[in-house]
């Protein structure tokens, strides 16, 4: 298989070229990129705030019978919407990082760049559905 790589949503034949002067620069992944660690913290930040804000949307829609109108549906739909994004697209752009190419022949650039597009018209729907419903 051969291995590429996945910047963005273009999956690229030719994997990326990066030169190292000695083998431990490898495990150092700010001589990479400078901004990695601001990058994987925000990620961080972000997977947990959204995973712990969507569940407590979900579980109090689940719990409660009042909360079941239209416009909680909704809601309840795009907070799935979000935890899909969050479960398999942010850990893939954050491992994203560490990897300079992807083997498997662009299967995880391409789930990722399917997951990404998936959830993100799910989003958009559903807010044009609640904007409709209101």
């Amino acid at each position: 298989m051969e291995n590429q790589t996945c910047s963005g949503m273009v999956c690229d034949e030719e994997p990326t070229r990066i030169f190292f002067e000695t083998p431990e620069d490898m495990l150092n992944p700010l001589s990479i990129n400078p901004s990695f660690l601001p990058i994987v913290i925000t990620h961080a930040i972000i997977f947990l705030v959204g995973i712990i804000g969507n569940t407590v949307v979900i579980v109090t829609w689940a719990g409660s019978k009042p909360a079941r109108s239209p416009t909680c549906t909704f809601l309840v739909s795009l907070a799935v919407a979000d935890l899909l994004l969050l479960v398999i697209y942010v850990p893939l752009e954050t491992v994203g990082y560490f990897v300079i190419t992807w083997d498997s022949g662009g299967t995880i650039c391409k789930l990722s760049s399917y997951v990404e597009m998936l959830s993100g018209m799910a989003s958009v729907l559903n807010l044009t559905a609640v904007s409709i419903e209101r």
